[in-house]
């Protein structure tokens, strides 16, 4: 039950910190575009702290919930068919592909494995 709702508030967080970034970019899918590239890089750069510092307590709060809330497929899907066309989901697989490429290896480099 607890990972429910560590899940359930993360999800609510990031759901609200998207909903903003739409309101301060309404209209073009900028928002979207950097709600997900923003989810997409914190989860990687997150999923090796957790690794490397052995935190598990917040793994529900931040991935499946507040980087899931934040990065939905549904909203680049509404976006690709009712406003930006393909290119924009080529546009966000490539450079959410490329961060993860990024961010995984300079997070291993940086962060140390706790001892």
């Amino acid at each position: 039950m607890k990972a429910v709702l560590l899940v359930s508030a993360g999800s609510i967080a990031g759901s609200l910190f998207r909903f903003a970034l739409g309101a301060l970019f309404p209209g073009d899918g900028l928002g979207t575009l950097i709600a997900n590239l923003a989810g997409v890089a914190l989860a990687s750069h997150l999923l090796v702290v957790m690794e490397r510092r052995g935190i598990t307590e917040l793994r529900y709060l931040l991935l499946p919930g507040f980087c899931a809330g934040m990065t939905t497929f549904s909203g680049v899907t509404a976006l690709v068919i009712e406003e930006t066309g393909f290119d924009y989901l080529l546009l966000t697989a490539v450079l959410s592909i490329a961060l993860v490429a990024v961010v995984l290896p300079l997070s291993r480099k940086f962060v140390k494995v706790r001892a």
